[in-house]
């Protein structure tokens, strides 16, 4: 049975994301992937990420979940209408951009004038790879049962940080939950699996490389948070699940 890699928010980082898959399949045989959403934005390789990731997938080897990040570049690009007018500006859109346009759009960007009707030619060949991204998805294992995706969700179903017209989105809490690591008890039978909220915003005494595991006092696992921040210069993490359940994780310090 393969093992599956569960990896983090990515935003970008090409050159740590190839470290990290390099660590994984020295170490692992038999690897399938899952991306917990967020590779674009921020950093400036959100192509090449993409591309990375197409390529496993054509190989039949990966799942990608939806991040906010992706939801609002479809968003933009006119796939959708439920966020305001260039909101996605302000969470790293125009280093997308800029990466997917091959820097050929920076012109437009630097003088204010870019248009999304500019961007979407050059998004339209990963449409299909973006829009078929999953919200959430569970799997039983002999031992653990996880649900994966890119928020989790938390007890506070969705008041924590609660935009209004990020809640206009069908299923927005699987994208947009901030407070997934205060469950205190599992998501009917499922451990959440997820990223959204660097693990450094969560407890400043938490080693920001390594990942947030959340356990009730009895020791029973919550959640598992995966994002550690690599774009702000800290780790980009996986999880390694065997066909019982067991994991164990591996990160790479960032490299972009």
């Amino acid at each position: 049975m393969p093992y599956t890699a569960v990896i983090g928010d990515i935003h970008g980082c090409v050159r740590t994301l190839d470290r990290l898959i390099d660590r994984v399949e020295a170490r692992y045989s038999d690897v399938n992937y899952i991306s917990l959403g967020d590779i674009v934005d921020r950093g400036f390789h959100s192509l090449e990420v993409t591309l990375m990731f197409m390529e496993l997938q054509r190989q039949g080897r990966f799942r990608m979940l939806m991040g906010n990040h992706e939801d609002m570049m479809l968003d933009y690009a006119g796939f959708s209408a439920i966020y305001a007018p260039n909101a996605w500006f302000g969470t790293g859109g125009k280093l997308t951009i800029s990466s997917f346009s091959k820097k050929v759009l920076d012109s437009k960007l630097t003088l204010g004038t870019i248009k999304n009707v500019d961007f979407m030619p050059y998004l339209e060949p990963y449409r299909d790879f973006f829009t078929c991204a999953e919200m959430y998805f569970g799997y039983d294992y002999p031992r653990n049962n996880f649900m994966f995706s890119h928020a989790g969700l938390g007890p506070s179903n969705g008041k924590v940080g609660r935009v209004t017209e990020y809640s206009n989105r069908k299923d927005y809490l699987y994208i947009w939950s901030r407070d997934t690591d205060r469950s205190t008890q599992k998501h009917f039978g499922y451990t959440m699996v997820h990223g959204h909220t660097p693990v450094k915003k969560i407890d400043p005494q938490h080693n920001p490389r390594t990942p947030y595991v959340n356990r009730t006092k009895a020791g029973e696992l919550v959640s598992v948070n995966l994002d550690t921040g690599c774009v702000y210069g800290y780790a980009l993490s996986a999880m390694i699940i065997d066909d019982a359940g067991d994991f164990e994780f591996v990160s790479e310090r960032c490299m972009d």
